[in-house]
């Protein structure tokens, strides 16, 4: 399965940046494409955790967290609906997408996030080779773009105007 990869050093320790990405209900300030979450049980956290990610087209995609290691790594995957998959003939089907946190220092995050696809049949492999990895690492560093500037320390307006002079 094509996995694909964006990097960044992150100025914020890694205890803000995990809070930012397991706080799943305000997903929607790191993620664009999920205009709101909700849970779909009691569960918050942890391998098992359940939720619905909702699009500013009106779908809504099932997910689960797969794996967890606290302010280390964290992976969500699609729920699948194996009857519905069939009826729907997809070249790419996305797998999983993860944080890797990796402090830098007491103040520095260096953060990874991963999307891994299925491919199906001879165009789909094609597209998850040679199309799907540029165009999801667009969305990867957007995704880390919106993080950064969630986490990270914006200047006072004074220390701004000081430095602009």
């Amino acid at each position: 399965m094509p996995t694909t990869s964006e990097s960044r050093i992150i100025a914020a320790p890694v205890r803000e940046v995990w809070a930012a990405i397991t706080d799943l209900e305000a997903a929607h300030r790191w993620n664009g494409a999920w205009q709101r979450v909700e849970y779909l049980s009691s569960q918050r956290e942890g391998v098992g955790t359940p939720f619905r990610a909702h699009t500013e087209d009106g779908l809504a995609h099932d997910f689960q967290i797969s794996e967890w290691a606290q302010m280390e790594y964290i992976s969500f995957a699609p729920v699948r609906n194996e009857a519905e998959d069939k009826e729907k003939s997809y070249m790419l089907t996305l797998e999983s997408q993860a944080f890797l946190l990796r402090p830098e220092n007491d103040d520095h995050t260096d953060v990874t996030l991963f999307a891994t696809v299925a491919s199906h049949g001879l165009r789909g492999w094609f597209a998850a080779r040679f199309v799907w990895p540029s165009y999801q690492r667009q969305g990867l560093r957007s995704a880390l773009d919106a993080l950064q500037t969630l986490v990270e320390p914006q200047p006072d307006e004074d220390e701004q105007t000081h430095a602009d002079s």
